[in-house]
């Protein structure tokens, strides 16, 4: 297919709600260091423009690759191994910005962060495991009784995922997850399970795979539990024991107290960009990047969450829309992981906005500040460019 032919298949509505978004966390988090005494944080802003600047050019990078998308899949080993090794490094050579999680890795002057790159190495590694098809050879006897056993006909028919391929995404994403789990971050390794299983649904697995994931998933909270308090992972218990009973930890029910504050003094129009109290006076702890939602409340009101809330709506039905139009398993697996992670993020943040899911540090997707967020989401959204614009398979392998 011709690089015009291609473009065709672009999805720009798809971008320029990325750009739209992206723009949007840029204005609040300009807005929520205004009154900051510090003055590293009051050019947050102009660094996180700038990585969206980069995350843009992503976007069109992985969508017109040379190569069709289908070749990542070839390397899921790899990929895994890679994501893996990463993880490692960071548990041993990490250094720790936020609480007591070591997820940063320092090279030069930036802070690489593995736990959300693994985010779109498993969408990669587990599509291409889970898209695989077990050949199974079908015989036609010929109608005529007796007939030489020569004359039977064989076909190969692809058949859904059996499980090995079951278990052996179980084993990557479980993999991935405890090693950012070990950090200690459960926050990120929540997400890695949640796109295994959005991802896991997609794939057309018996139904019988997934009662019982189901039910496993249930029956290892209290294991989970155990081994968080075995291993110490103190930080991690307190902010679960915060949101169970916020009088058991000082600094959780602040950070929620605030943070409702925010939200319901915003009203409907909000009180306007840098004139919010709890965000200009201090009082909202990390409000660029954990509670920028309470900041966008307060100052941009109800009118202003339901822009958001339309603007991701919007981008979800597209990367549904591309999800749909995909020529293979693999590349409709690659969105529905993307998809997830973005879903996953914005459920979290948003909960322990409101009071109802504990306070574990995840970004708003393409709003909060983070560069290694920001550039995960646009890697993802750049594969599912990539997917959209080869959609009609038959006429790209005959370009």
């Amino acid at each position: 297919m011709e690089r015009t032919s291609l473009w065709r298949h672009f999805d720009y509505v798809l971008l320029v709600v990325t750009i739209l978004l992206t723009a949007y966390g840029v204005l609040m988090i300009y807005s929520a260091n205004l009154g900051s005494l510090d003055a590293d944080l009051s050019f947050l802003w102009q660094r996180q423009a700038t990585f969206g600047v980069i995350g843009i050019g992503l976007i069109f990078l992985l969508a017109i690759f040379p190569r069709d998308y289908a070749w990542l899949g070839d390397f899921w080993w790899l990929i895994f191994l890679l994501a893996a090794a990463l993880l490692v490094l960071a548990l041993l050579f990490g250094q720790s910005e936020v609480g007591e999680i070591r997820s940063w890795i320092q090279l030069g002057g930036f802070n690489f962060q593995p736990s959300f790159l693994s985010m779109n190495l498993l969408a990669i590694s587990v599509g291409a495991i889970l898209s695989r098809r077990r050949k199974k050879r079908r015989l036609h006897r010929p109608p005529l009784f007796g007939a030489p056993k020569t004359s039977l006909l064989a076909e190969e028919v692809a058949e859904r995922p059996d499980v090995m391929n079951y278990l052996a995404s179980i084993f990557m994403t479980l993999t991935l997850a405890a090693l950012i789990f070990l950090a200690p971050d459960m926050g990120t390794a929540a997400v890695l399970v949640f796109m295994w299983g959005l991802m896991l649904f997609e794939s057309d697995i018996p139904l019988k795979y997934l009662i019982l994931t189901i039910v496993v998933g249930v029956v290892s909270i209290y294991p989970m539990w155990q081994l968080a308090e075995a291993l110490d992972f103190h930080y991690m218990q307190d902010r679960i024991w915060g949101f169970i009973d916020p009088g058991s930890n000082e600094n959780v029910r602040y950070q929620l107290e605030q943070a409702a504050i925010a939200i319901g003094s915003g009203g409907f129009w909000g009180k306007g960009i840098g004139q919010g109290t709890q965000s200009q006076l201090r009082y909202l702890p990390v409000r660029h990047t954990d509670f920028i939602f309470s900041v966008m409340a307060e100052e941009l009101g109800f009118a202003g969450v339901i822009l958001l809330f339309g603007l991701y709506l919007l981008l979800f039905v597209r990367l549904l829309r591309i999800i749909i139009i995909a020529s293979d398993t693999f590349g409709r697996l690659l969105v529905t992981g993307t998809l997830a992670m973005i879903l996953c993020q914005i459920i979290i943040n948003v909960g322990m906005n409101l009071g109802m899911l504990p306070v574990v540090g995840l970004p708003l997707p393409l709003i909060s500040y983070g560069p290694a967020a920001l550039l995960t989401t646009m890697v993802g959204i750049g594969l599912a460019e990539s997917v959209a614009m080869r959609h009609q398979r038959a006429e790209f392998r005959g370009g």
